[in-house]
C-alpha cells in the first residue's frame, strides 16, 4: 500500500451506520467519492472544475468489501490512485482500511469520464489533468 501517495481520513459518524451498527454498504462508495474529490483538489484540478463546465463523471464502480467498519472504529484511511489512463476516461484504484490498524475494508476499481456538463457529452482527458495525474504518479503507464 506504500505506492498510494494519496491518503484522506474520514471520520466515522452515527449516521454511516446501518441497522446492524456496520457502516452501511454505500457509505463506502461515499468515502471514496470524498478522497476522489480531494484527489483531484491536490492535482490542483478542483478549481479548475469549478470555474468550468468540464469535469469527471462516474462511469463504472466494482467495489469488493472485505470487512465491516463500525462507530468504535472512529474512523476510515481512503487510499487512492489513479491505474490507468484512457482516452475519454481514467480509472482509480481506491482502497478503505480501518485507520487505527490498517485492516482493509474494501477495494474499489472506479472509472471515471472527462465529461463537458453543459453539452452532456463525454470528451477526451483534457491535456492538463493527464499531465497533472502523470505527475502525481510517476509510475502510471497508459
Amino acid at each position: 500500500m506504500d505506492s498510494f501517495r494519496h491518503r484522506h481520513r474520514v471520520e466515522i459518524r452515527f449516521a454511516d451506520l446501518d441497522s446492524l451498527g456496520h457502516v452501511n454498504n454505500a457509505m463506502y462508495l461515499t468515502y471514496m467519492e470524498t478522497a476522489r474529490i480531494r484527489y483531484f483538489h491536490v492535482l490542483k484540478l478542483w478549481e479548475e472544475r469549478q470555474s468550468s463546465r468540464i469535469g469527471p463523471i462516474m462511469a463504472r464502480a466494482e467495489l469488493d468489501y472485505r470487512l465491516a467498519l463500525t462507530l468504535d472504529d472512529d474512523a476510515a484511511l481512503v487510499l487512492s490512485r489513479c491505474v490507468r489512463l484512457g482516452n475519454k476516461s481514467y480509472q482509480m484504484e481506491q482502497i478503505v482500511t480501518r485507520e487505527r490498524d490498517g485492516a482493509v475494508a474494501a477495494v474499489g476499481q472506479i472509472v471515471l469520464v472527462a465529461y463537458d456538463y453543459q453539452q452532456q457529452v463525454s470528451i477526451p482527458l483534457p491535456d492538463a489533468w493527464r499531465a497533472a495525474i502523470r505527475d502525481y504518479e510517476p509510475a502510471l503507464a497508459d
